[in-house]
């Protein structure tokens, strides 16, 4: 089948990059008047810090945060002092901090960065005490593990490149760092198998989780200081399966084997089910002095549980509001040391709460905390898909007002749940008596591995009946509504638009997976074949265009005014899917419009550049929604 379009994906070239440059300054001018008032309004609540992750250490709190200047890190001591480790503004004009990992001390911290978000990058090793960087690498660089010498073991994916071994990308290996790093762990894996590792509560052992996927992962540890030992700590499966500690001679693991998610020992004998299966999906779990607390997702909100080491239920810890815990690096929202854990809660009207947990007291205690003037409220609601399940989705909205315009928001995939989650970017549209909502369809986890499964491969279908079922329950409350996705979440605007375009009163696109019949072959994309299937594969071909958004558009349809961003240094979804598919839609004469950013990868961009990029965005949900965003300026000016 021939791609007319199939040159933009050399956005190397001249003539691509010309062309790209001529549709972003398009739609740039479009929304220039309503961006330029809405960037005022936004900055004073990008001022308020945004918690992006926080690490109990011994030294203390490590919380990893951005505002409207950088990305910083600080350390928040047990006095309540917060000492200064890091500001991107110093590393650089365009830098991005991704994540921090720190030694289980707290006095040597592992930054990880990049020129305008890629994920290749650099991780600087910082000594606190020093103030000295001791060591840097570069690349596409995942977890470190510290050695008590404090020599270290890290993750290199290599997506461009075979692996050492001779397995073609995306691959993983363990290297350890000396004079010539070496490969110590995951020779001969193949390709798309992805690893972490992960210190545990006993110093001497090393935790090692590979993963196949998002459906199957299997456990390893062993010594820390002799590879050859490490060696798996349960047996292979078709589940997801991850370490959660090591202690007195015992693996606690996370298993999904039971669709919402249990805590199994592994040690002499047989492995034992220690925290069984609940109503409720459990997310992760820390060990804690001696217990354990676990994370619950409830109704797509944050709980915590305490549990004894011999499986007896504790302490129930509950927010004081309807929110979520921010996640980390590794992808945890816990963070244990010893026996002090350290989390953030935020939501949709709340930047951020910071607590820690004791295993003596057993209650929260705040330590730091930013909060949002205004009064909110966050609603539950749920529609009915096409094959009759319930799917929940939040409301948000000034309190008093019966909002008739909407943005709803969607993802649907790769085991990703969507949660009551901070950002300023809506608070202007909230204000000006818009509601913002976020469905939790398939193919997340928001009720466990079921759902996730269910909304995967042949069954993705279900993802965009359970978006649009919720489309047009807002729409029969009488909602003009704009559809908004990113990343995986871009696929299901393009899906759904193109099957119910008509529900629409506009499409916001953002970093985009189009073509379904080349994603496998850009950039990083073998690695969604298993949540996809294969683009090579007869069978699966016929599925993924039965959907494929760029090759189901339609002349004969009348498609709402779309607007598609994307930005030229995202090395994880190529922007030539955003391309195509706008090129496309101006072909059939659609209203359509491309911004792409030059600094921005798939993780995001400079606190500047991204206020601007959310102005943009933001203005064109005014667009298509028929608001003014200008009046909300007046009304507080008055």
């Amino acid at each position: 089948m021939e791609d007319k379009y199939a040159w933009m994906e050399d956005t190397d070239a001249p003539r691509v990059k010309r062309w790209s440059a001529a549709q972003d300054r398009a739609a740039r001018r479009l929304v220039k008047g309503g961006s330029d008032v809405l960037y005022k309004r936004l900055v004073p609540y990008y001022r308020q810090p945004i918690m992006r992750s926080v690490q109990m250490t011994d030294s203390g709190v490590l919380m990893f945060y951005s505002d409207d200047r950088s990305y910083k890190v600080d350390l928040l001591t047990s006095d309540g002092t917060r000492e200064g480790v890091a500001d991107s503004a110093k590393l650089g004009k365009d830098v991005v901090i991704q994540g921090v990992q720190a030694h289980r001390g707290g006095r040597l911290v592992a930054l990880h960065y990049s020129e305008g978000g890629s994920d290749e990058g650099t991780v600087a090793l910082l000594d606190l005490d020093s103030k000295d960087v001791v060591d840097r690498l570069h690349g596409f660089i995942g977890s470190i593990f510290w050695l008590p010498d404090r020599s270290y073991y890290y993750v290199r994916n290599y997506r461009t490149e075979k692996a050492p071994d001779g397995v073609a990308p995306p691959a993983s290996r363990v290297m350890r760092r000396g004079v010539k790093d070496e490969v110590v762990f995951g020779k001969g894996f193949p390709t798309n198998m992805f690893i972490g590792i992960s210190s545990a509560s006993d110093p001497s052992a090393v935790l090692v989780d590979t993963s196949l996927g998002w459906t199957k992962s299997r456990p390893y540890s062993g010594k820390a200081a002799d590879p050859e030992t490490w060696s798996p700590s349960y047996r292979q499966t078709e589940s997801i399966v991850t370490s959660i500690d090591y202690v007195g001679g015992r693996h606690l693991l996370l298993s999904f084997e039971r669709s919402h998610g249990e805590v199994v020992s592994v040690g002499r004998g047989a492995p034992r089910r220690l925290v069984r299966e609940r109503e409720w999906p459990l997310q992760e779990a820390v060990l804690l002095g001696d217990s354990l607390l676990c994370h619950y997702m409830v109704d797509a909100c944050s709980e915590l549980r305490f549990f004894g080491l011999d499986g007896r239920p504790g302490k129930v810890l509950r927010f004081p509001v309807s929110g979520s815990l921010v996640g980390s690096q590794d992808g945890g929202a816990l963070s244990a040391a010893g026996d002090r854990a350290a989390m953030a809660l935020t939501s949709f009207a709340l930047p951020y709460i910071v607590y820690s947990v004791s295993a003596g007291s057993r209650k929260l205690e705040q330590l730091v905390s930013a909060r949002l003037s205004g009064s909110y409220a966050v609603r539950n609601a749920s529609a009915f898909s096409r094959d009759g399940t319930k799917v929940h989705y939040f409301l948000t909205h000034r309190k008093g007002v019966e909002p008739k315009k909407a943005l709803l928001f969607g993802y649907g995939g790769f085991r990703i749940s969507l949660t009551p989650t901070f950002n300023p970017a809506y608070i202007p549209l909230m204000d000006d008596g818009a509601a913002f909502a976020v469905a939790n369809l398939r193919g997340g986890l928001e009720h466990g591995e079921e759902w996730h499964r269910a909304g995967m491969r042949e069954q993705k279908h279900r993802v965009f009946e359970d978006y649009l079922a919720i489309m047009a329950a807002l729409r029969r409350k009488r909602m003009d509504v704009v559809g908004f996705g990113r990343s995986n979440g871009g696929l299901l605007m393009g899906a759904t638009m193109n099957a119910r375009p008509e529900l629409f009163a506009g499409v916001l696109i953002g970093y985009p997976v189009l073509d379904m019949m080349s994603f496998s072959r850009l950039l990083v994309g073998r690695a969604w074949v298993p949540e996809y299937g294969d683009p090579d594969d007869l069978k699966d071909r016929k599925f993924l265009l039965d959907y494929s958004p760029y090759h189901n558009l339609d002349e004969k349809k009348s498609y709402p005014p779309v607007f598609i961003y994307t930005g030229l240094k995202d090395d994880r979804v190529h922007p030539s899917h955003a391309f195509k598919f706008y090129a496309r839609l101006k072909e059939l004469g659609a209203e359509a419009y491309l911004r792409v950013e030059p600094l921005s990868g798939h993780i995001g961009t400079t606190p500047e550049a991204r206020i601007r990029e959310e102005a943009d965005k933001l203005a064109f949900v005014y667009h298509a929604l028929g608001m003014d965003p200008r009046r909300g300026s007046r009304k507080r000016e008055g």
